[in-house]
């Protein structure tokens, strides 16, 4: 069903526009070598949307471009 959603991206509001989010799905419910969802194998999960939060300096951008990095 999450592969067949369609989802339309109209634009951004830029760098100057740009924020990080907080929550996601726990860590514990992820296995830390692959970030493969335990309550859903098959499912791989990386950047904002795992609860992972660091301080503001771009921590939170490089665990996103890494996390998919390390997916991809």
């Amino acid at each position: 069903m999450l592969v067949h959603t369609p989802i339309t991206i109209s634009g951004t509001t830029g760098y100057t526009g740009a924020f990080v989010t907080c929550g996601g799905v726990r860590l514990k419910d992820v296995r830390p070598e692959t970030l493969e969802g335990k309550a859903q194998p098959g499912l791989y999960l990386c950047g904002e949307v795992l609860d992972l939060d660091g301080p503001c300096g771009g921590f939170n951008l490089q665990w996103a471009f890494a996390s998919g990095y390390w997916q991809a």
